[in-house]
This record gives C-alpha cells, structure tokens and sequence, in this order.
C-alpha cells in the first residue's frame, strides 16, 4: 500500500509563488497567485483561532500547561 504524499499548507503559499513567475500563461500565473494568497489568508484564520482559543478557551483546559495553585 502506497502513503500519499503530504503538502504543508504553509509551503503552498510561496510554492505558487515561485511557479506563477515562473510560468508562460499569464492567465495560469493569476491563479497561482490567487493560491498563493488564499493560503495565507487561511493559515492567518487558522492561526488566529489557535491563538484565541488559548487565550479564551473554557478554564481548565490547560493541556498540558502545567498550573500550580
């Protein structure tokens, strides 16, 4: 059984980047571009909700983080 391969959402956005510049089609290059920009804006939400659910998250959650009282 073959694993399929992984992509890093994080890799994509300057993946397209380098192939929108590198690439013949103009209209092919304004997708890329458009790719690469999604994938920004989506690992920015993604980030952010990580980071607001830390910060406001239900109390007692902790996982891990160790709270001595």
């Amino acid at each position: 059984m073959t694993v399929p391969p992984k992509y890093n959402l994080h890799d994509l956005g300057s993946q397209a980047q380098f192939m929108s510049r590198n690439c013949e089609s103009e209209r092919l290059a304004m997708t890329l571009q458009y790719v690469a920009v999604g994938s920004m804006i989506v690992m920015a939400g993604v980030a952010a909700s990580q980071l607001l659910r830390e910060v406001f998250g239900p109390p007692g959650s902790e996982r891990g983080h160790g709270r001595s009282r």
